[in-house]
């Protein structure tokens, strides 16, 4: 690569990327993002700074490591993107998951906040997981990388605001725009939508695969998580954040899974509402952030997937 490559900075979801940017022989400056977007408070009027102290506070009740680590790796994660400008280039690599589209969307609000010059900015973004290529593979895609235009920028700023609302009306709406330039965004959001609680039996999408995990019979962490993920189009959660949704589920003052690691089971209740004759919530206390939407049982924002769209 040549000293202008060089002097690039690449940012990406996370660490095992990095790596591979590594092996690749891809030069530069590598950022992971690391942030588990869809769940967890994420107020619209935070700045980048603000809102890392919220997410840090955050990811930390959730296992995701040490409280004062993840403020440290996030501050200094944000130092890193305020020093956009002294790059000749801005490379963002990311997937077409809900995980990557939501990063992607806060990176590139952020970017434009500070007035870059045209085209020192562009995207790569794959419908395969990068982390799982070879260094060959990874590194084929950088030539084909797209400069991200005001288009781009226009839909990712209508899109992270509608994530970051304190209702949601305009996540749904973004679901049936167009998105130029980010032609995974509709399906994400979508998906998006599908954590919030179900219309019939109050589990989001995830909790239901993780219920349907445990279900299929005894395993230990690792094979549930296989089985939740391969329910999944566009597989998303890492091993953390499954965890943390499994003894959501085991530990709630309403439990729907019960046992021990590699015994697990689910409990009555869970087998009901699997069934569909449950509805978890008219049990279970609610108080769940989904970007800028503070649930509860008072304001559950039910999502009914049959007709797609919200019960308010």
């Amino acid at each position: 690569m040549s000293s202008q490559q060089a002097a690039t900075l690449h940012v990406t979801n996370g660490d095992a990327v990095v790596y591979l940017f590594k092996k690749a022989g891809v030069v530069g400056t590598h950022l992971p993002w690391r942030d588990v977007l869809h769940e967890g408070p994420v107020p619209a009027e935070a700045t980048l700074e603000e809102l890392s102290r919220i997410r840090g506070a955050y990811l930390a009740t959730r296992g995701f490591g040490n409280p004062i680590k993840l403020l440290h790796d996030l501050a200094a994660r944000d130092a890193t993107l305020r020093r956009a400008r002294e790059f000749a280039e801005v490379v963002l690599w990311f997937e077409h998951d809900l995980y990557d589209q939501l990063q992607l969307l806060q990176i590139l609000v952020e970017l434009d906040a500070m007035a870059l010059e045209p085209g020192t900015v562009s995207l790569v973004q794959s419908d395969a997981y990068l982390g799982s290529m070879t260094a060959d593979e990874l590194i084929a895609l950088f030539p084909k990388r797209r400069t991200v235009t005001q288009t781009v920028v226009d839909s990712a700023r209508a899109a992270w605001s509608a994530v970051r609302a304190s209702e949601p009306d305009a996540l749904l709406a973004q679901t049936k725009r167009d998105a130029p330039g980010l032609p995974f965004l509709r399906a994400a959001l979508m998906r998006l939508c599908q954590e919030f609680p179900w219309s019939g039996d109050g589990l989001s999408r995830s909790q239901r695969h993780t219920l349907q995990a445990v279900a299929a019979g005894p395993a230990r962490a690792e094979e549930l998580f296989r089985r939740a993920q391969a329910r999944e189009d566009a597989p998303f959660l890492g091993d953390l954040a499954f965890a943390a949704i499994l003894r959501d589920l085991q530990m709630a003052p309403a439990p729907l899974i019960e046992g021990d690691d590699g015994e697990l089971t689910p409990t009555a209740q869970g087998r009901s509402a699997l069934a569909g004759a449950e509805d978890w919530l008219q049990a279970q206390p609610l108080d769940r952030w989904i970007g800028g939407m503070h649930l509860t049982n008072d304001r559950p924002f039910r999502w009914d997937d049959d007709a797609a769209r919200f019960l308010t």
